[in-house]
């Protein structure tokens, strides 16, 4: 047998595919050409061929895309749309108009507490506050999902919708409470809570506190006979017994008997 007819032989048993794989990538499974029998290299599930039809190189489409600088591999895929580029669930991936390459941005309310080349989106209410006024709650907007800053109870906002100050409510206009009230606050909610203060009745509502003089509200309660006054120190209601009237009570609870009266009778007696 002659050296020729050697070679040919080998050739007719040897599979060509099974010499390293047929110079396939080692990601593609090598076949042949049901009509001319020639090595034929097909990616496997889950690779695309970024190579050519001729030189089959296999590129797993489900490693990160920010791993991803190949310009020839976005013509073949948008890397965003397979598991969003690797960012961030609550990221937008989109690509570097220069390179292509992906940028993962954090949606609006999240925060990238991470890295510039590790994007981790964090709810912004769980960093410093969102950065709202320590006396606000921060919140998201139901359509937007933008940070809200919204004063807590007791508070108003003296800044404004986009730069919220909250400031204690008493200090501004009293609370909104009446002129003769004191401005104080609920121990459990922190409301605001108007009360009367010394000398003053409240005549309208616990929600609508009207504050009036108590002296004119059934002569503060004092004897019929009595005059109702105010303590120059404390404000506090006086009763003062007329004149011709005396006090047979006590200094907080007077009670104005006439002493002109009997002074007659006992003139007319002796």
């Amino acid at each position: 047998m002659s050296y020729l007819t050697y070679i040919l032989d080998i050739d007719v048993i040897l599979d060509t595919c099974t010499a390293p794989n047929g110079g396939c990538d080692p990601n593609a499974p090598c076949t042949h050409d049901q009509s001319t029998n020639a090595v034929v290299c097909t990616c496997k599930t889950g690779y695309i061929n970024t190579g050519s039809a001729t030189s089959v190189v296999c590129q797993g489409t489900m490693i990160p895309c920010r791993t991803f600088t190949m310009l020839s591999l976005f013509r073949f895929l948008d890397i965003c749309t397979i598991n969003n580029g690797g960012c961030n669930p609550t990221a937008v991936c989109t690509h570097d108009q220069s390179s292509n390459g992906v940028v993962c941005n954090c949606k609006t309310g999240y925060t990238n507490t991470g890295s510039a080349t590790n994007v981790v989106c964090t709810d912004t209410c769980t960093i410093n506050n969102g950065a709202c006024d320590p006396n606000a709650g921060c919140t998201h907007d139901s359509s937007t999902n933008a940070v809200v800053c919204t004063c807590k109870t007791g508070y108003t906002n003296t800044g404004s919708a986009s730069s919220v100050v909250c400031t204690d409510t008493c200090t501004i206009n009293n609370g909104a409470c009446d002129p003769n009230a004191a401005c104080t606050h609920d121990s459990s909610t922190n409301a605001v809570v108007c009360t009367c203060k010394t000398g003053y009745t409240n005549s309208g509502s616990a929600t609508r506190v009207v504050c009036t003089d108590t002296c004119s509200i059934n002569n503060g309660a004092c004897d019929p006979n009595a005059a109702c006054t105010h303590d120059s120190s404390t404000h506090a209601v006086v009763c003062t017994c007329k004149t011709g009237y005396t006090n047979t009570g006590t200094d907080g609870s007077v009670v104005c008997h006439g002493t002109m009266i009997t002074g007659v009778i006992w003139a007319m007696l002796s």
